[in-house]
């Protein structure tokens, strides 16, 4: 089950272009200037989606992301969790205090999760628990694809350098289908002619996944820390 809906997910994904920015200098002033005023647009877009709640996936829409233009690394997870009414940010709780050691891992330091990258998901809305009991539910294919064209607009104004992507819905929507032991210790270019930027996958910081508990992806994970700490020095992130 989990497997067709991560190939759904990486076609529905793939097929939505990017679309590239007119300016080839598009760090410029003016033209960053722009880009923040359609992503504010964007945003706006977002907060009034109510498609899922039409469809009858979630009781109500209160969608978590944050972010500016001119942060050069994006993370990119399946689904926020269960929003914080006092606090509506993203990784507030334990997946937020494990990707924030992860980053520390790598060198960054204890502000960068939040002043350093652009958090966002394939879907924007938490889409309740999981039926079993254990963890969130996994947003369906249907609730993507509402939200796919939100992320391909993200993409193309926020241009990130490297999307560091969360649990394998979230990496085989950018890389297409794979195990995460086969994508998480590797950094892999975006398959878009138009957006250029790295991929490196990492498995879901949730206390509800055991993927950490073999041997092997635990080394498979060191691994991805260590070549994004090297990509921190190299780019001066």
């Amino acid at each position: 089950m989990v497997r067709r809906l991560a190939a759904v997910v990486a076609s529905l994904i793939m097929e939505t272009p990017f679309l590239s920015h007119p300016d080839p200098d598009h760090r410029t002033a003016p033209a960053t200037a722009a880009r923040q005023i359609a992503l504010t647009r964007l945003h706006d877009e977002i907060a009034a989606c109510q498609r899922c709640v039409a469809d009858g996936y979630i009781p109500s829409a209160h969608p978590i992301f944050k972010g500016a233009i001119g942060q050069r690394l994006m993370v990119l997870g399946q689904a926020p969790a269960a929003p914080d009414r006092e606090r509506p940010r993203p990784y507030m709780g334990a997946s937020g205090r494990t990707l924030r050691t992860w980053l520390s891992r790598a060198g960054f330091d204890e502000a960068a999760l939040y002043e350093r990258c652009y958090l966002t998901s394939l879907t924007k809305c938490f889409p309740g628990s999981s039926p079993s009991g254990k963890g969130d539910r996994a947003p369906s294919a249907r609730e993507i694809g509402y939200c796919r064209g939100h992320l391909a607009r993200e993409l193309a104004l926020v241009q990130p350098e490297i999307i560091i992507t969360l649990g394998r819905l979230a990496a085989v929507a950018l890389l297409g289908n794979a195990a995460l032991s086969d994508l998480v210790g590797t950094l892999r270019p975006l398959a878009r002619p138009d957006l250029s930027c790295l991929v490196l996958p990492l498995p879901h910081p949730s206390g509800v996944s055991r993927w950490l508990n073999d041997p092997v992806n635990q080394g498979r994970h060191q691994q991805a820390l260590a070549l994004l700490a090297a990509e921190r020095i190299r780019r001066g992130l």
